[in-house]
């Protein structure tokens, strides 16, 4: 008769060193895992600020530009302070107070849809008699609650 010495399954340590090892090993990959979704985060932000300041620049365009259809001065209704607009702003807003944008069937406005975590205004300061400064600034909370902020500037001619 021959004794067999060999015994199946693992031993209650060697379960334990096991669990540790792999304890070990994920706790870096979920902090990476982590760390990337913050990364992400922030670049959404960034990229959605830098759209609505683009877009608050884009208005001011706009707004020139139906004064040269309607022959009128290029800066009419343009004078100097600080104003809120909307994607479809035909004239500018005045800056009473500096509320959240909305989020409204994919477009941001003052009215309706989601509260969002930013605020838009757009500086105009009129250089000289042919050419207006304008700045458009998104700002919003980030993470720590540090106020972050992105601009936009452009100057626009009475080129025509």
């Amino acid at each position: 008769m021959t004794h067999n010495n060999f015994q199946k399954g693992f031993t209650l340590v060697e379960t334990l060193v096991t669990l540790v090892i792999l304890t070990v090993a994920l706790i870096p990959i979920l902090n990476l895992s982590s760390g990337a979704s913050r990364v992400s985060s922030d670049i959404q932000n960034n990229l959605v600020a830098a759209g609505l300041a683009q877009e608050g620049v884009e208005v001011i365009h706009a707004i020139r530009d139906t004064n040269w259809f309607n022959n009128q001065a290029f800066d009419s209704g343009l004078s100097d302070g600080v104003y809120q607009v909307e994607w479809n702003s035909t004239t500018l807003l005045s800056l009473d107070s500096n509320p959240v944008l909305n989020l409204n069937n994919g477009r941001y406005t003052y009215s309706g849809g989601t509260p969002t975590k930013f605020t838009r205004t757009v500086t105009i300061t009129k250089i000289n008699t042919g050419e207006l400064r304008v700045v458009s600034q998104v700002t919003w909370l980030g993470r720590a609650n540090d106020a972050k902020s992105i601009s936009a500037e452009d100057h626009l001619f009475n080129w025509k």
